[in-house]
């Protein structure tokens, strides 16, 4: 996945604008990747795969064209597109009878594998059971990147994918995404649910 080809795939500026910010962006790319050369693909998977595309175009884009807005839209857009990929073919799985069930802890497992203390987040858990999943992330890499690059208004932009992807897999399961350091709080938390009302 090239994450800064395929936005430039989606700018809507003149040619001569396209051209400077495929050049200006690839270059700062670069320069933001080699900060993290050696480290492991745990953390590059988040930082050079995703994170640092995602900054160099949003601020080259905006300084180029002067329009920041459209340059937050265009890398919110391509995500919440492929989070909406991501979203179907988990909702296809849930209907598999009785595999909602399974959400909770899976989604536990899943979050300290990607989101681990080795890929550079920290998180606390507060309760991980089979019918409940609720960790808090204290510190993330997406928000921190943004931070020192300058634009962490840019964190929204990751942080809504998550409510597109587990907002609604199943009819018995709730996501109750309340908080995001993105969005100013003190951490982002994820909580998956099974309603028990619902039993």
């Amino acid at each position: 996945m090239n994450v800064l080809h395929d936005l430039f795939e989606r700018m809507q500026c003149d040619e001569e604008s396209r051209k400077q910010i495929r050049e200006q962006a690839g270059i700062f790319c670069a320069e933001l990747c080699r900060v993290d050369e050696g480290k492991s693909k745990k953390v590059t998977m988040h930082t050079t795969a995703k994170i640092y595309p995602c900054i160099a175009f949003y601020k080259t884009y905006s300084a180029v064209t002067g329009d920041a807005e459209q340059a937050y839209a265009i890398v919110e857009k391509y995500f919440a597109d492929r989070c909406v990929v991501m979203e179907r073919k988990l909702q296809k799985l849930c209907r598999i009878p009785g595999v909602y069930r399974l959400v909770p802890r899976l989604m536990a497992g899943v979050i300290h594998k990607i989101f681990g203390t080795k890929s550079g987040f920290e998180m606390t858990d507060q309760e991980t059971t089979w019918e409940n999943c609720h960790i808090d992330m204290r510190v993330c890499p997406y928000f921190a990147k943004c931070k020192e690059n300058q634009c962490p208004e840019l964190t929204t932009a990751f942080c809504n994918s998550d409510d597109i992807t587990y907002g609604h897999l199943h009819p018995k399961l709730s996501w109750e995404r309340t908080q995001t350091l993105g969005r100013g709080d003190d951490c982002c938390n994820f909580i998956m649910r099974i309603k028990r009302h619902n039993f």
